[in-house]
């Protein structure tokens, strides 16, 4: 290296040698560049990184949970169905009589009954789902609890795919100031 060094100090001279380094080593930074690659930049993108990753996986953790208390859910909503029905056809099976002499009795916990009269499908809809009425609220009750599941599980999935996208920002900007050392370096 030292020769040919020596070789263009006789070629072009000292000076214009030495020059010719200041200015290779010397080169202008485009301004343009530096704020994105500051230490103190960097060093936030990497902490934006990651809070991201954390977040990402938080969310992801959430929304799992969601769907394990669904199943619980929907199992027992289809357990009172089952219920509801048999409930039901018992009571159909205590009708008593047919066409217009066709009545029932419902029995109240304080020990009084009432002779219904069931002469039409509306009397006897009303009729069976009386005796069904406790376990047809619980199921309203278990499918509001339902829809509220699935209401939160769509938000999960929102925030997911909304830290997912922040990530992919972030992750453009980590890029591009990894191109913009490559090209300083």
């Amino acid at each position: 290296m030292k020769e040919e060094l020596q070789k263009l100090f006789e070629k072009y001279g000292v000076d214009t040698v030495v020059k010719a380094v200041e200015e290779a080593t010397t080169q202008h930074i485009p301004a343009i560049n530096t704020p994105v690659v500051t230490d103190n930049q960097i060093i936030n993108t990497i902490s934006q990184l990651d809070a991201a990753v954390s977040d990402i996986l938080e969310a992801g953790r959430k929304n799992e949970e969601t769907y394990q208390n669904k199943a619980d859910l929907a199992r027992r909503a289809r357990q009172l169905e089952t219920s509801i029905q048999i409930t039901e056809a018992e009571a159909i099976n205590t009708i008593i009589g047919t066409g217009k002499d066709a009545y029932g009795v419902i029995t109240y916990p304080d020990g009084t009954s009432t002779k219904v009269s069931l002469n039409n499908d509306t009397q006897r809809d009303a009729f069976r789902r009386h005796f069904s009425a406790a376990e047809r609220k619980e199921l309203a009750s278990v499918e509001a609890d339902i829809k509220a599941i699935e209401v939160a599980q769509f938000k999960a999935r929102e925030d997911l795919e909304a830290k997912k996208e922040a990530l992919s920002c972030i992750r453009a900007k980590a890029e591009l100031q990894a191109a913009a050392l490559t090209y300083l370096a």
